[in-house]
């Protein structure tokens, strides 16, 4: 499975990496929003439609909806703040209810609230993507902020399968540990100090690189364990197949879901603007 993994993570990543560094931020528009058509068909399936076109017409309802998002960000530049300060209070909400309850029993009935969900969890994030690359070295904060997620993913599950023993959420993400956590916090930490060197920030800047990172690993976190929630209240093990050993595009945004508007509202109000 590992294996697998690599052979699929490697080449994406190297394709991400090329693409937030060269691109324009309009190519960025266009591929954040073929991203969130396959993202919200997917969470359609979660939510309990079944039916594949009306999957996709979700999908590119979700799309569509981003689209509109960011014209009316453009129109109205104060929306930034109050989209990601929404997306930070609904992320905090699901922490809460994650930590006070129990996932409901697979059900493959149709979710009303699940599918109202989709534009609260899939909308902002693009929004925060598309922020970061147009500030200066955009493209380079933007990769520090998806690549960020990729770090604390691999120091929490190389740490994990070493030292884990105490269970972090069992009841909805049985393999993530206690140590895989601290794994990802020192591995992110880490790479939030050669980050804050690489963009010349200085002694307080970096400190509170740190301390933005610590919790934004927290977020990121919390995303991956939302959708083992989902999948969980669903009765499935990935929430697709388009990416051979991960599952679906789901499966590789999650963090980056919950993470991304915490990163540009922080990073905007303290260090860009510092």
């Amino acid at each position: 499975m590992l294996y697998k993994r690599i052979l699929t993570a490697l080449p994406l990543g190297i394709l991400a990496i090329w693409f937030m560094l060269t691109q324009s931020t309009q190519s960025m528009l266009y591929a954040l929003l073929v991203i969130n058509i396959i993202a919200g068909w997917e969470w359609a399936r979660l939510s309990g439609i079944k039916h594949a076109m009306v999957c996709t017409i979700y999908g590119l309802l979700i799309s569509a909806s981003s689209l509109g998002l960011i014209w009316m960000q453009i129109q109205q530049t104060s929306l930034f703040d109050v989209v990601m300060i929404f997306s930070i209070i609904w992320w905090s909400l699901i922490v809460y209810h994650m930590s006070t309850r129990n996932p409901a029993a697979a059900s493959e009935a149709l979710s009303p609230s699940k599918i109202l969900f989709g534009f609260f969890t899939l909308l902002p994030p693009v929004l925060a993507l598309l922020y970061l690359h147009q500030q200066t070295q955009g493209p380079y904060w933007m990769l520090y902020v998806v690549s960020i997620v990729w770090v604390a993913d691999t120091g929490a599950y190389f740490a994990g399968k070493t030292f884990g023993k105490v269970k972090l959420v069992p009841k909805l993400s049985p393999g993530k540990t206690r140590e895989g956590l601290y794994g990802a916090v020192l591995a992110t930490s880490l790479y939030s100090v050669a980050a804050a060197v690489f963009f010349e920030l200085n002694l307080i800047q970096t400190l509170l690189l740190l301390i933005i990172s610590f919790f934004g690993t927290l977020l990121s976190i919390a995303g991956d364990l939302f959708i083992s929630l989902m999948k969980r209240e669903r009765g499935l093990k990935d929430t697709g197949v388009i990416l051979p050993g991960h599952g679906g595009v789901l499966d590789r945004i999650d963090s980056i879901t919950s993470a991304a508007p915490f990163f540009a509202i922080l990073l905007n109000s303290v260090i860009f603007n510092a």
